[in-house]
């Protein structure tokens, strides 16, 4: 079975939220996404252990490729101003804690190595136009690492055992803050999604004794264009770009992976070059700096061109012509 059907199996299929925080978590429930005639105990749990087995060892790889990336100073990041998503319902239950996953989300230190080795390319680079690109990913990573990677719309899964109250689903305001039942709300304002479990962490302190925080970013995002099933999905921050293509049902047969785009209202903010790359390096969602409301489009292929079209109808109608006369004449 392939590893990116393995990831697909766990992953939400829709906009449902409220049963599908398990699988945004990480955490297998076989009965929403097995087909039935695989939910027995046996089938399931053997079908649970592979595809886990499957999906650490994809993310260790992963994580290996991420760090080449971080040597070679080779980044994608997108720019553009934060566009607020529309307004998500808390869910009415507490839900699940979220879980300790293989993936790597990159540190304040590894940004600042990117930001460097870039303007050390440019410095070097002689192309004006590559020198330009290289000198504005420098800037976007330095204004990521000043603003954080959390905007309106974004949504934290917040765990605290012990504090029901606080332990549910929290939407990001416009003003970068969390507003949390009968706690001053909390500023998310230049923390990085790497140090957000800590920083919480260190919040919460300050009014619960000794809390343990787990948390989770989320985020939704638009899938448009030759994908099985386009739509609005819910997805984890740190879900590979690839996996987000695979919750839609994965490309047509008319599908151009090479032309796909990160778009944000009418702007593209992450091209085709650095689609493929994200694709080819597993980067992750929050890698490219994809925010509430983006739209991962993928294009059609060229059905060929319009003069090719006229002579193909052209030939069918000559074809329908000569069939009347040949009828006509027997």
């Amino acid at each position: 079975m392939p590893v990116v059907l393995a990831r697909h199996l766990f992953c939400v299929i829709g906009d449902d939220l409220g049963r599908g925080e398990w699988q945004l978590l990480g955490i297998p429930r076989l009965v929403y996404t097995v087909p039935r005639a695989l939910t027995s105990t046996k089938t399931a749990t053997g079908i649970s252990l592979m595809l886990s087995t499957l999906k650490a060892s994809a993310r260790r790889i992963a994580t290996v490729r991420r760090s080449l990336l971080i040597a070679s100073g080779v980044v994608v990041v997108s720019a553009g101003a934060p566009l607020a998503a529309d307004a998500f319902a808390q869910t009415s239950s507490p839900p699940p804690a979220p879980t300790e996953v293989s993936t790597r989300k990159p540190k304040r230190d590894e940004l600042e190595t990117f930001a460097k080795n870039l303007e050390r390319r440019a410095l070097t680079e002689k192309d004006r136009g590559r020198r330009d690109d290289l000198l504005r990913q420098r800037d976007i990573l330095l204004a990521r690492l000043k603003q954080g990677d959390f905007q309106a719309g974004h949504r934290i899964l917040l765990f605290v055992p012990g504090d029901s109250a606080i332990s549910d689903t929290f939407t990001v305001r416009s003003d970068q803050k969390l507003q949390l039942p009968n706690l001053p709300d909390i500023s998310l304002a230049g923390v990085l999604d790497s140090e957000l479990q800590g920083y919480l962490q260190t919040q919460l302190a300050q009014y619960i004794r000794n809390p343990t925080v787990r948390a989770q970013a989320l985020l939704r995002v638009a899938v448009s264009g030759e994908v099985t099933s386009p739509g609005f999905y819910s997805i984890r921050t740190d879900t590979p770009v690839s996996d987000v293509v695979m919750n839609a049902g994965g490309p047509s047969t008319s599908a151009d992976m090479n032309k796909a785009v990160l778009r944000r209202g009418n702007a593209v903010v992450v091209k085709q070059g650095g689609m493929q790359e994200a694709f080819r390096s597993e980067l992750t969602m929050s890698d490219i700096g994809a925010r509430p409301g983006d739209e991962l489009h993928v294009p059609g292929k060229p059905t060929g061109s319009r003069w090719a079209k006229i002579g193909a109808a052209a030939a069918s109608v000559t074809g329908i012509v000569w069939t009347i006369v040949y009828i006509a004449g027997r």
